[in-house]
């Protein structure tokens, strides 16, 4: 049996080793793909073909490329360019034509392994291109091809394989990597760190064209484990889990990003307890997301948070075994992995054992540097007294006392805000650590309004968006003020590039107020300033800045309203989300908060008063003020303006409706008094969805014409859909059954006025029972991740006219907002144009006076 890998093979190359285990596994498959397995004897037969095919091509010891699947035959090839003597260069199919050109230009490689599938490419990239597969392995003698393997032999510091950077800090850079730092990285990354032996099955998930990749690839064919490919940018994700168990997987390489994509794809209940190493590298790692991989994998699972670099393999790991608690933050790196040495480098650079800088690492092991530009290598590798290099990295990290490393971000994304330096990775952690959120990246950008340094916080929310005040005051409870993002702006996901890393020059631009700064002129003007830089969690607030623009919402607008409530006694006009709607800048607000209200309906609220043609109606839903109808407003393609309806007394002193119908007969006094005649459109959310239909049904009942209801995430009119209300006693439902009979008639401070009204438009929705069915053009909208979607489809008994259900992605309340709001706007931009053109071709009778009219 062969002996297990030591660092004692690092002194020596990697072809022997490979030979030597292959032999010893003959008959025990070492890799496969699902569709191709290759035993020890394969491997050997088909490194031999490629060997063979490259030394006939006439490569003689320059470059070779390999362009292949996430498969077996990139294995066996190499194995095979390697045992030629010739550097390889492993490209990723994925990876744009263009950017492979440049990898195999700047290599120097004319000669490129392929397979049929992608031989058209190949011959883009290179004069010659080889299909060694082509021709039959079966009965080939794996002695014979194990003795053509070894017949050349070469030096452990020679190039084995050319591997390039992501380009992350400028243009790729081809890195040279020699027998001795593979083979020893090799040991580190399995038994010299205790995460896998020959016995193991490691689920190979990264790319081959990528150092991770390459290096697992070849440290389980230099230790004997079983290797079992899986490419994720081909298969779902949600396969992986069931994947792993049918293969006995017991060793998982994954990013981060897969990782959340593997425990998100989970059942209930459903854990990975086949794992007992699950090692994570190539992004920051933080604590909640360790706490829920610890859930998702066995109680004997040993999790390893990984840090490297392509330049020096492996150089850090944080191991946390089972029972250890997840660090809170970002999971540190750890400690320097045997035969490595960290060191952080300051603004002076120097080096230092401990404190703040960029990371340092040295070691006998690193690789050779830049292929072809000694210039480049020298600028970051540099030798050593002791026959060690060191290489200085572009992180920048807190290296302990005790060797523990926690990076902070790269140095090149570091910003000075206000003359003071930010990592923007300190503001991520913190981040990260908030719940509901999933992913986050802090950038820094030029405000276009004073070209002055700002961060902009990107957040993936983990269910329905958070406000941007809530994500801005949670790093302002922690961090000083000059590290609180300016801006926030929400994303389904971050983008990434080929290789999984976050591709931070895909990240949006935020869409801030493009008006000039002004200062308060006035003390009423600075009140109100700070109020509106309370509630958004702003410091640098100009009076001409939009407050929807900086990130208020709905939410964010009724804490306003109850924050002005506070500060003014006696206001000469009520002020309202509808005020706040109408004006929404510092300037504009104060102005408008110091007029006497001229003769104003409290239920109508203009969410986008340009326009030219009928209106359209939205209707808020229960205890929602129509201002959260104001994204979606803006977002719909309607020649016309859009208005929104709200409740009797949500913004008025003024009794509320205690049934859907009188609710419906206001709003069609308030629709019919703006628009005397149809053709009308009407739209709900929620609650609202009840009203807008009621509303068309009286409109249609009075004989005008209804060209579109939409209704917007609503249950139907039918109480057994609807959920009831529960009490822990009979005392706590008498007390909410008296709050309820005073809605509206007793103030309630602060937001939980809106509360009572919510409750209140429950209690009425329950006893709602319309005439019949609706018999006219409806739009039937169904957020369809929300634990209730199921409930609001079933709209079919109560409507009998041409209707639509449609389902977008979102929860009940995130449709309305960013990023989700998209497509509820593109839906109902489509129903609104169909229902306008199906109403144009249609044939309308008129009366005797329209003829009138139309002859005159």
């Amino acid at each position: 049996m062969v002996a297990p890998l030591s660092e004692h093979h690092a002194t020596g190359t990697l072809v022997p080793r490979i030979v030597e285990v292959a032999l010893d596994a003959a008959h025990r498959v070492l890799a496969a793909d699902g569709g191709d397995g290759l035993t020890g004897a394969d491997l050997l037969v088909r490194a031999a073909r490629v060997r063979a095919a490259v030394l006939a091509a006439g490569a003689a010891g320059q470059p070779v490329a390999v362009l292949r699947g996430h498969d077996v035959g990139a294995v066996a090839a190499v194995v095979g360019v390697i045992a030629s003597g010739s550097p390889l260069v492993v490209l990723d199919p994925t990876t744009p034509a263009a950017r492979l050109r440049h990898y195999v230009r700047s290599a120097g490689a004319s000669i490129c392994v392929s397979d049929a599938a992608r031989a058209a490419t190949a011959a883009e990239l290179a004069t010659t291109v080889l299909d060694p597969d082509d021709a039959a392995c079966a009965g080939a003698d794996h002695l014979a091809a194990a003795a053509e393997l070894l017949a050349a032999p070469a030096a452990p510091q020679d190039t084995a394989v050319l591997v390039y950077t992501s380009g992350s800090t400028g243009a790729p850079k081809g890195v040279a990597c020699d027998h001795r730092s593979i083979l020893h990285d090799a040991w580190v990354n399995s038994v010299g760190t205790g995460c896998y032996g020959a016995d193991a099955v490691v689920a190979h998930l990264l790319p081959l064209g990528f150092s991770a990749g390459i290096g697992v690839t070849l440290a389980c064919l230099l230790v004997g484990a079983r290797q079992e490919l899986f490419d994720p940018r081909s298969r779902s994700v949600a396969e992986l889990p069931g994947w792993m168990r049918s293969h006995g997987v017991d060793v998982l390489h994954a990013s981060p990003a897969i990782l959340r994509g593997v425990v998100a794809s989970l059942a209930p209940g459903e854990r990975l307890d086949g794992l007992v190493s699950v090692t994570m590298a190539g992004e920051t790692v933080h604590g909640a997301e360790l706490s829920r991989v610890r859930e998702a994998v066995g109680p004997r699972c040993v999790l390893r948070n990984r840090y490297g670099s392509t330049e020096t393999w492996l150089m850090a790991e944080f191991r946390i075994d089972p029972g250890d608690d997840s660090p809170r933050g970002a999971t540190p790196v750890g400690w320097a992995v045997p035969g490595a040495r960290l060191e952080v480098q300051d603004e002076d650079g120097v080096r230092r054992s401990h404190g703040t800088g960029r990371v340092v690492v040295t070691s006998a092991w690193l690789t050779r540097g830049y292929w072809g530009a000694p210039e480049r290598t020298a600028e970051v590798f540099g030798p050593n007294p002791d026959g060690t290099r060191s290489f200085l990295t572009s992180d920048v990290g807190v290296l302990g006392e005790d060797g523990r490393l926690r990076l902070l971000g790269r140095a090149d994304h570091s910003v000075k805000v206000g003359g003071l330096l930010v990592e923007p990775g300190e503001v991520e952690a913190l981040l990260f650590a908030q719940e509901g959120v999933r992913e986050a990246v802090v950038a820094g950008r030029p405000d276009p309004r004073t070209g002055h340094a700002v961060l902009v916080a990107y957040v993936v929310p983990e269910g329905p968006r958070p406000q941007a005040s809530a994500v801005r005051a949670a790093v302002r409870e922690e961090l000083p003020s000059h590290m609180v993002p300016r801006y926030v702006v929400f994303l389904d996901a971050l983008p990434r590039t080929e290789r999984g890393k976050l591709d931070r020059s895909a990240l949006p631009e935020p869409e801030p107020s493009t008006a000039a700064y002004e200062a308060p002129r006035t003390s009423w003007e600075q009140v109100v300033r700070e109020q509106f830089a309370a509630v958004l969690e702003l410091e640098d607030l100009g009076v001409h800045d939009d407050f929807f623009e900086l990130g208020g919402d709905s939410l964010a607008a009724e804490a306003l309203v109850a924050r002005m409530a506070e500060v003014v006694q006696d206001p000469p006009r009520p002020l309202t989300t509808a005020l706040l709607a109408a004006e929404p800048t510092v300037a504009r607000f104060a102005a408008a908060a110091r007029r006497t209200a001229r003769e104003e309906n409290p239920t109508l609220v203009p969410l986008r008063a340009a326009g030219e043609g009928p209106p359209l109606f939205l209707v808020a839903g229960a205890g929602s003020a129509a201002v959260a109808l104001r994204t979606l407003a803006q977002r719909v393609e309607h020649p016309g303006p859009v208005l929104g309806l709200q409740a009797n007394g949500l913004e008025n002193r003024a009794l509320p409706d205690w049934s859907i119908e009188r609710m419906a007969r206001r709003h069609v006094a308030t629709v019919r008094g703006v628009q005397p005649h149809g053709p009308y459109r009407v739209a709900g959310h929620s609650m609202g969805g009840l009203v807008a239909h009621e509303v068309a049904r009286l409109l249609r009942a009075a004989g005008e014409e209804v060209e579109l209801l939409a209704v917007l995430d609503s249950f139907p009119p039918n109480p057994s859909l609807m959920p009831r209300s529960t009490y822990p006693t009979l005392r706590e439902k008498v007390k909410e059954a008296l709050s309820l009979a005073l809605t509206g008639v007793v103030p309630h401070p602060g937001l939980g006025h809106y509360v009572r009204f919510f409750r209140q438009g429950m209690v009425v929705q329950r006893r709602y029972r319309p005439a019949g069915t609706y018999g006219g053009r409806t739009l039937v909208l169904v957020a369809a991740d929300d634990p209730e979607a199921a409930e609001r489809r079933q709209w079919a008994p109560h409507l009998s006219g041409e209707w639509t259900l449609v389902e977008v992605p979102g929860e009940h309340m995130s449709i309305l907002r960013e990023p989700h709001v998209a497509p509820v706007a593109e839906h109902l931009s489509a129903a609104l144009s169909a229902a306008a053109h199906a109403a144009a071709a249609a044939p309308r009778p008129r009366s005797g006076d329209e003829e009138v009219r139309a002859v005159g």
